[in-house]
């Protein structure tokens, strides 16, 4: 169990931190708005502490229509689930493929997924010298593909052509958009509104990196109607709580607060970018997420230890050893703010 522990691990993990030393640290291993939680949103949940005495809506009715509106869907389209990742395996176990194609290096919730529903796993390896670009026109037929766009962990767009979408070879299309609100003119580059007419294609969001709530656990999917009427059969009952319900109806609400964060995160990525491209013995990757991709250059130097040396320094950052498709060269840090930017890159020149 270990073993598959350490294979499928992710970022955030502040709790291998010691406890007496957690206060300090600058968390650059999960991909959370550095602006925290809006304030508006604080203070609503605060209110509605009183609500945690009944069972919440098990057909999540209120965050529903609101993001119905927002998207311009039928609430017929819409299904929230408790995070993302609940959605993913409700998907595999809903519709059971018998083959699973990931381009990797990729979330790694995708393979876990489908090895628990004991899918045949297709690895499709994205090119490290073309800064790894994914090509829709060399997949072989399968059941199901899941496609992280941006990708997790190398921050491009790995596909935006909406009419080649529909010829590739397989099923069903799972595109992970839980990046896509810090990508310049998202609505361009989203496929929410071709997934609700399409019975191919299934999209799905989350709130926690945008609106800062990974520990509230909030995601939902837009598909064909027929689509959520199967998985709402496989959904367990009350995934979603009663807290995550009230932020999931008035987050998309925040219109203000999402232009300053694209903003923020936009102009600090190519700094981040800029500053990390002079280091002579780092490669960051071009990016459009809240996030880079940075392969270290010198072999001497491990992701572990080089995580190690920067933990010292109280910088935290993802050692990237365990994504399929990435070796020991490579680690993925968060964009911040300019001041925890800084002192990231002051980190990674003493450390190197």
């Amino acid at each position: 169990m270990k073993n598959i522990q350490n294979l499928y691990r992710h970022g955030g993990n502040i709790y291998e931190i010691e406890p007496r030393k957690r206060a300090a640290i600058l968390d650059f291993s999960a991909n959370i708005n550095p602006l925290g939680i809006p304030a508006r949103i604080k203070k609503l949940l605060n209110s509605q502490l009183k609500d945690l005495v009944h069972y919440p809506d098990s057909q999540a009715r209120c965050p529903v229509a609101t993001l119905a509106r927002y998207w311009k869907v039928k609430e017929e389209n819409v299904l929230i689930g408790n995070g993302s990742t609940e959605l993913i395996y409700l998907i595999l176990n809903a519709f059971g493929p018998a083959t699973v194609t990931f381009p990797v290096p990729s979330f790694t919730e995708y393979e876990r997924a489908a090895r628990i529903s004991k899918c045949r796993l297709r690895f499709v390896y994205l090119p490290q010298d073309r800064d790894f670009r994914f090509n829709s026109h060399c997949l072989k037929k399968s059941d199901v593909l899941f496609i992280c766009n941006p990708n997790n962990p190398t921050g491009n767009l790995m596909i935006s052509n909406r009419t080649d979408i529909e010829n590739i070879p397989v099923n069903k299309i799972i595109i992970d958009e839980a990046f896509m609100d810090f990508v310049p003119e998202e609505n361009i580059h989203t496929f929410i509104q071709q997934a609700a007419k399409s019975r191919k294609l299934i999209v799905f969001r989350t709130l926690t990196k945008l609106f800062a709530l990974p520990g509230l656990r909030v995601g939902y999917l837009i598909a064909h109607r027929d689509i959520i009427r199967t998985l709402k059969e496989y959904q367990i009952p009350w995934s979603v709580n009663a807290l995550a319900q009230t932020a999931a109806a008035q987050c998309l609400s925040e219109v203000t607060f999402m232009q300053r964060s694209k903003q923020l995160i936009e102009k600090e990525r190519n700094f981040l970018y800029e500053r990390l491209s002079q280091i002579r013995e780092l490669k960051p990757y071009p990016s459009v997420a809240n996030f880079l991709l940075v392969k270290i250059k010198e072999k001497s130097i491990t992701s572990s230890v080089f995580k190690e040396r920067l933990l010292k320094k109280n910088i935290l950052v993802r050692d990237c050893v365990n994504f399929r498709g990435l070796d020991k060269q490579f680690i993925r840090v968060a964009v911040r703010t300019h001041k925890e930017n800084m002192q990231l890159v002051q980190a990674l020149e003493e450390c190197v």
